[in-house]
């Protein structure tokens, strides 16, 4: 651990052991909870999240504390990519991945700008790394602004990466289908009660454990490979039993829920989410792939009565993944913009690796993911019978 005293009431330590946190993860949680941190920003998340994901990594994890109290918290995870021949050290925020949007940081305000300038002076100077990168970021964070404000010889580099899509919540579901179109209204009042006819439909929230995690894994596969695709699971590798054990291991049960509906010949629909304080992540739908369930769109009947419990539950926004979906939008979501943001040191040497590293991963998505992983393996795999396979490391680890 490293200390450095910053001014008379500021001071930053620097962690690089997991074990070494531990310590402080009672403080942690408080801070968290006070700030209204995304749950991938929680320690109960962070040390299974570095269990099974921090191979070959290195943590450098900084903590800001005022006058003793812990007002900020950052881990960040340092690997290096290899382009070919060429390294590039780089580092993230741990915890997250290339679809994790973080809104919410364990920082308390007023202190933003100061754990992201020593962050990056850090990274980019003492521990050498070539590349910062906090990717994906909402136009709904503050990050972007904060590291403009800081008064480092940075090289920032921002750029459009696409949009992700947002309920912000009312303060109660009347008032949520309001805003639908008075055909929508209609539609969703139809459907329950053709499903409460049809199939004694039943709704529940479920705090799952590992073995109710995986009945929740074949739901979600189920549906996914009735249409020749592998689903979140197959496509994500080592994810089921990072969800396991987090599950089974995170107290209180609340922060992992699942919105199920069920009827009298099974499932119906489940929504996976992971809620902290008033926001909530929707993580991933699963739905029955019975073909009258499906025509009275339990899908978005799931949906609507999922956020009908949010809201009952205080929850405030919900971000509701990458893409741009339009039955999201139509039943009141908002489409908001993402950002690649990445920093690197301000050479020239620093701006033309960071130039390779982008160029390299466009090439990679393009050849791995548009053409390989959407295109040719689903015709490959109905000419072949082959199974689904998960996406490569290689892809992961370079979505800068």
């Amino acid at each position: 651990m490293n200390n450095e005293s910053v001014s008379e009431s500021l001071e930053i330590s620097w962690f690089s052991s997991v074990d070494d946190l531990r310590p402080i993860q009672h403080e942690w949680r408080e801070l968290a909870d006070q700030t209204g941190a995304d749950f991938y920003m929680w320690p109960d998340w962070f040390f299974v999240w570095w269990k099974h994901f921090g191979h070959g990594r290195t943590l450098a994890c900084i903590v800001l504390r005022q006058n003793g109290d812990l007002v900020g918290i950052l881990p960040f995870c340092l690997e290096t990519v290899w382009l070919g021949p060429v390294p590039i050290r780089s580092a993230r925020l741990a915890g997250t991945d290339p679809h994790c949007i973080v809104l919410n940081l364990p920082v308390l305000g007023g202190t933003g700008v100061d754990i992201l300038q020593e962050s990056l002076t850090y990274l980019l100077k003492d521990k050498a790394r070539h590349v910062v990168s906090l990717t994906p970021v909402s136009d709904l964070s503050a990050l972007v602004t904060s590291v403009n404000s800081t008064d480092q010889p940075f090289h920032l580099k921002t750029e459009s990466i696409g949009s992700h899509v947002v309920f912000d919540l009312p303060e109660t579901f009347d008032e949520f289908l309001m805003r639908l179109s008075k055909k929508r209204r209609a539609q969703f009042r139809r459907d329950v009660r053709a499903l409460d006819g049809q199939f004694s439909m039943q709704s529940r929230i479920a705090f799952p454990d590992a073995g109710e995690f995986q009945e929740f894994v074949d739901f979600h596969n189920l549906q996914w490979q009735s249409v020749g695709k592998g689903g979140h699971f197959c496509d994500w590798p080592g994810s089921v039993k990072f969800y396991q054990e987090i599950s089974d291991t995170i107290e209180p049960k609340g922060k992992i829920q699942f919105h199920e509906l069920t009827g009298s010949s099974g499932p119906l629909s489940t929504q996976f989410a992971l809620v902290s304080g008033a926001t909530c992540h929707w993580r991933l739908p699963a739905r029955s792939i019975d073909p009258k369930a499906e025509k009275l769109s339990i899908g978005k009947v799931g949906l609507l009565l999922m956020i009908k419990q949010l809201i009952k539950n205080g929850v405030q926004r919900i971000e509701a993944g990458m893409g741009e979906y339009d039955y999201k939008i139509s039943y009141g979501g908002t489409n908001i913009g993402l950002s690649r943001v990445v920093v690197c040191p301000d050479t020239a040497v620093g701006r033309f690796r960071l130039s390779l590293l982008l160029k390299w991963s466009s090439f990679l998505d393009l050849v791995h993911y548009r053409i390989w992983f959407k295109k040719l393996a689903p015709r490959v795999r109905k000419l072949t019978g082959w199974r689904p396979h998960a996406l490569w490391k290689s892809w992961i680890r370079t979505r800068f």
